[in-house]
């Protein structure tokens, strides 16, 4: 059994939506070279091997991506390959699939017709960061069933709960959009005893980066303790975080209670919306970053603590440290490692990532069987500046899946306050800005150019032509307005 059999229907269902997006052929093989989901002309060659010496059979040997683009030069790697002469292909672009550093297949990207081949050749530059993220997705679906497996194995077991739900660098959604930087130096530092701040809006993902910094490291089996300091009243907080003796205070137990620090003893503490702590506060937790030491509440003693404090906040601590409300030497102490996870609206590319994967796990979760989103209503969820960010997706999705009755999503399942958006006066948009409007403008024009006439994904070339713009710039806007 190879590690892709255990996914098959998850692949095959991310190819056919990569395929409607992108417009273009998709094909997938496992590690033994068979192909194991396919789109098109691939579709009927789903559960054979690829040729010998063919691309993706070298792809897989030495796990090195690729691009061709003219199969039969001398020179071209499908040289080899023994159906080269019958080869349709015009443009193949292949990513390996990688587990924890071993290749575990290959996914690739074809054109077949010259239009195709253009369209592959404009956006050149964009391929490699968009198929290793689809290669990070599978990973992230291969490490999510493992992390199930090991968790049932260990269920007898007395394990910090942060073993049993491992977040992975791998399981992080984003394009070239910067989150890869992040990642990258959050890879960089998951083994150091350094402060890390993440920054960002409520909705970020900081968490998740958070977890998968402790899952990373050398920690991963110690407890991952997470704080949110906004939500515990703050005559609470302290006990909270350095627990207190028997007898500290009115109500509190007899035998004492531990600290979320010494509950993370070993392994990471994550201090989220740390902007929140009040400033009487402050010393002490300054302290325990300085010292690795605590006092609980009522206590005579200090213990010692050996913990990776890893905080988040969304407030501009830097306005707080002039104002006074915030301790400068904290926040030095604190922004040791600063890393930002940006907003999706500054990362709309990130979006019909987003879209497919929580389209996906809600349509699983729910039975749903075979779901899509219409076209149109891509298009407008990619425009949308989701205030609440990747959390506000999910929730819509979610809420979307459960109203869908069909197999396309489209506009009638969206939540209330989505269509409350919408809302449009004398025809355009209530609060829309002039770039806003002019966008919705040249979109519209757009999709009626490539619908007029029954020419929907044909002859584009013409269109570009009516419209008195290159080829590639057409492409360029279709991409950008998420347009077939």
């Amino acid at each position: 059994m190879t590690e892709f059999s255990r996914i098959e229907e998850f692949i095959q269902s991310y190819a056919d939506n990569i395929a409607k997006v992108l417009g273009l052929d998709v094909t997938i093989l496992d590690e033994q070279g068979i192909r194991v989901s396919g789109t098109g002309y691939y579709s009927d060659l789903v559960g054979l091997p690829a040729p010998e010496g063919s691309f993706f059979r070298m792809i897989l040997q030495t796990g090195q991506p690729g691009m061709i683009f003219d199969m039969k030069k001398n020179d071209s790697q499908c040289m080899n390959c023994k159906f080269l002469p019958q080869c349709r292909e015009l443009a193949t672009i292949g990513f390996p699939v990688h587990k924890r550093e071993k290749t575990v297949g290959v996914i690739g990207i074809i054109g077949f017709s010259p239009e195709q081949k253009e369209r592959m050749l404009h956006h050149s530059e964009k391929w490699m960061p968009f198929l290793q993220h689809t290669s990070a997705l599978i990973e992230h679906k291969l490490l999510e069933l493992d992390a199930e497996r090991e968790k049932g194995c260990n269920m007898q077991e007395e394990m910090p709960q942060a073993t049993l739900s491992p977040v992975y660098f791998a399981q992080l959604i984003g394009a070239d959009t910067g989150l890869r930087d992040v990642i990258a130096k959050a890879k960089k530092v998951a083994n150091s005893i350094s402060t890390v701040l993440l920054r960002g809006e409520s909705g970020t993902g900081k968490e998740l980066l958070a977890k998968a910094i402790h899952s990373e490291s050398q920690r991963a089996r110690q407890p991952f303790v997470a704080v949110n300091c906004a939500a515990i009243p703050e005559t609470l907080l302290e006990s909270e975080l350095f627990g207190y003796e028997g007898g500290a205070f009115t109500g509190s137990r007899r035998e004492g209670k531990p600290g979320k620090f010494e509950l993370a003893h070993k392994g990471t503490i994550f201090l989220d919306e740390v902007g929140d702590i009040p400033l009487s506060l402050q010393p002490k937790l300054l302290r325990v970053l300085q010292e690795k030491t605590i006092d609980r509440v009522g206590g005579v003693k200090t213990l010692e603590v050996d913990v990776r404090v890893i905080a988040a906040t969304h407030r501009d601590l830097e306005s707080m440290v002039r104002e006074g409300t915030f301790r400068e030497d904290l926040y030095y102490r604190l922004n040791v490692i600063p890393l930002r996870l940006k907003p999706l609206r500054e990362r709309r590319e990130d979006i019909p990532l987003y879209l497919q994967h929580f389209l996906y796990r809600y349509k699983t979760i729910l039975q749903k069987g075979k779901l899509e989103l219409d076209a149109g209503l891509a298009g407008r969820l990619v425009a949308y500046d989701w205030p609440g960010n990747i959390r506000q997706l999910e929730n819509a999705v979610e809420y979307m899946v459960n109203m869908a009755e069909g197999p396309t999503i489209g506009a009638a399942e969206l939540p209330e306050y989505l269509l409350a958006g919408e809302a449009t006066v004398n025809g355009e948009k209530a609060g829309a800005g002039l770039d806003q409007l002019l966008a919705d403008y040249e979109r519209s024009i757009l999709q009626k150019h490539l619908t007029d006439g029954g020419r929907q994904g044909k002859d584009k070339a013409a269109i570009a032509r009516e419209l008195q713009i290159s080829l590639s710039t057409l492409y360029r806007k279709m991409e950008k307005y998420v347009l077939d």
